[in-house]
């Protein structure tokens, strides 16, 4: 079986999604499924290409964004063409489309619909409540125009079963496969030594480290995280701040405006996107990792974190609920007092911290690996192939 897998960016920088589908292709791999990855070349003002994520046997084709991506993000007419050609050709039995607010997400419906070619679409919490609202009256538009229709003509994937019943609630009929993400938690299990990370970040040094890992975007709650750390650092002196990942909008100057005003900026560590080791070695000087979104699909730092043996504070929002229920963590409200509260109960006992730690390394092996994760799509997509589309027009 050939399939394509289409997303609008494959850079570390994009966070989870891109880091989804470079585990679930390279496991899809070792299945005995083909995997292709179109995406689209990533341009950093002043730094030039941004290379994708490397995934072992799986080639990943980038095509130039035009003009009208300024309009349209990641518009490109030759991902578009090549989305054509390729389907039009057979090359594929399938394509899997991952986050479908973007252009390539559109033309790769059209086309799978267009050449009878079956397709799936991962949501990664596009129809959560609070990602509707955020530039609502754009994404309005977009969903009667075009979103509304490829909901209901693809097969929908959803990562968690509080996303299948969000599908539900919103009118849509399509059918629902519920799988989690995954990760390989072998590169956790031993972290590298933090003494060449705490030497570029000296500030870190004896502290006790707060993390929070992923893109730097208003729906993680960040807002929150700098409000909480301001209050955490009155009682723990001790404690620092550390903040890694990129700054899609403008959100880390928002953080720094709470942080400055409460002398807490100056404990604060800003790295920008680490990758491979240098994000193990942000891991391994970590004592707690904190992720209050106002909403996610799934959060795929949160397994990093549980893999990496930290004990973890989430949101509710993150749908998360194995964290609560093995014991690896606080599941807490948004909020400046909860995620305070749980901060500050782990930093004030070494021995919690170590046995929710356990806890969700333990939990990661048994519920979490991209090995049965990938078994569990493989034959979801056989279903699909074998069924051939049927659209629901």
């Amino acid at each position: 079986m050939k399939v394509l897998h289409v997303t609008a960016d494959m850079s570390p920088d994009y966070g989870g999604v891109a880091t989804s589908v470079q585990g679930l292709t390279s496991a899809l791999v070792q299945e005995g499924i083909h995997c292709e990855i179109f995406t689209i070349h990533r341009q950093r003002f002043g730094a030039g290409t941004i290379p994708p994520l490397h995934v072992p046997n799986v080639p990943i084709h980038q095509f130039e964004s035009g003009f009208f991506a300024r309009f349209w993000n990641a518009y490109s007419k030759r991902l578009a063409k090549a989305l054509w050609d390729g389907l039009g050709s057979g090359a594929f039995d399938l394509v899997h489309v991952h986050e479908p607010w973007h252009y390539p997400g559109f033309i790769a419906s059209r086309a799978a619909r267009k050449h009878n070619v079956p397709y799936v679409l991962t949501l990664h919490g596009i129809l959560e409540e609070w990602c509707l609202r955020y530039k609502a009256l754009r994404k309005w538009i977009y969903m009667k125009m075009i979103q509304d229709h490829i909901l209901k003509t693809a097969d929908l994937h959803a990562v968690t079963q509080a996303e299948k019943v969000r599908i539900s609630e919103l009118g849509y009929k399509t059918p629902v496969f519920v799988a989690p993400h995954g990760i390989d938690p072998a590169p956790f299990e031993c972290l590298p030594g933090a003494s060449e990370f705490l030497a570029m970040h000296p500030k870190l040094s004896g502290k006790r480290v707060i993390l929070f890992l992923g893109r730097l975007h208003p729906v993680k709650g960040l807002d929150v995280l700098a409000r909480s750390y301001v209050k955490v650092s009155r009682v723990f002196k001790d404690s620092a701040l550390l903040v890694v990942g990129w700054d899609e909008v403008g959100t880390r100057r928002r953080m720094e405006t709470i942080l400055k005003a409460s002398s807490a900026l100056d404990s604060t560590v800003f790295t920008g996107t680490l990758t491979g080791k240098d994000k193990l070695a942000a891991l391994g000087c970590a004592d707690v990792l904190v992720l209050p979104s106002y909403a996610e699909s799934f959060g795929h730092v949160i397994l990093e974190g549980l893999a990496a043996g930290l004990p973890v504070v989430v949101s509710k929002q993150c749908r998360f609920p194995g964290v609560s229920e093995s014991n690896a963590g606080f599941v807490v409200e948004p909020n400046d007092a909860s995620v305070t509260e749980a901060i500050r109960t782990l930093l004030a006992d070494d021995t919690l911290r170590a046995r929710m730690g356990r806890n969700g390394r333990k939990l990661v092996r048994e519920r979490y690996s991209w090995q049965s994760v990938a078994a569990s799509m493989a034959g979801f997509y056989r279903t699909l192939v074998a069924r051939r589309p049927s659209w629901r027009e």
